[in-house]
């Protein structure tokens, strides 16, 4: 019995367990701080996903239509634009006061802002159907009218001359159609530019 007493005093496997049990703590340790790093970058890739899935939805679901495009005649020329405008099916509001419309013919661009009247650097915002009773913002079921003065920016559409307009909102994609005027002006007074 002597004798087995004092083997186990000598006995040294109990070393190897203490150094296995440090190890694996410091695995456990490292293993929770990797995961906690992970957690916490995903959570900030969570929230810039759903920041940039909301500007793509916004830059998407926000656009303009343009239903038509009337010419007012006078002396031979297109003088005034009137642009039927809607939103297209899922669109958000969008708020005139913000938008930005850009006139081009052969020589010349005319950046117009909102205003008033029809001048020569504002276009004239109206609504020929409001339900929802919104001054100023075209909301789905809405039907604006924009009103460009070509002969206030010296940019009247003679016969067979071609404009473009550019409509860009604050958020959204921008609208840009081309007109032509007709190949000879007759006795009528107005004149379906688009479609």
């Amino acid at each position: 019995m002597k004798a087995k007493g004092t083997k186990l005093l000598s006995n040294e496997d109990a070393d190897v367990g203490i150094g296995t049990l440090i190890i694996f703590i410091a695995m456990v340790l490292v293993a929770a701080v990797a995961a906690a790093v992970l957690i916490q970058t995903s959570g900030v890739l969570q929230q810039k996903a759903q920041q940039t899935g909301k500007e793509a939805t916004t830059e998407v679901s926000s656009n303009l239509k343009i239903d038509a495009i009337m010419g007012n005649v006078t002396s031979n020329a297109v003088d005034i634009l009137n642009v039927s405008i809607s939103l297209s099916a899922g669109g958000s509001e969008i708020d005139f006061s913000q938008v930005v419309i850009k006139y081009i013919n052969g020589t010349k661009t005319t950046t117009l802002t909102n205003g008033t009247a029809a001048d020569s650097s504002h276009f004239f915002y109206s609504e020929d159907r409001n339900p929802t009773n919104t001054a100023g913002v075209l909301a789905p079921g809405d039907l604006g009218k924009i009103t460009i003065s070509l002969s206030s920016i010296s940019q009247q559409l003679a016969v067979r001359q071609k404009g473009t307009i550019q409509i860009i909102p604050e958020a959204g994609t921008m609208v840009v159609k081309d007109i032509v005027a007709p190949a000879t002006f007759g006795t009528k007074t107005q004149y379906e530019l688009f479609p």
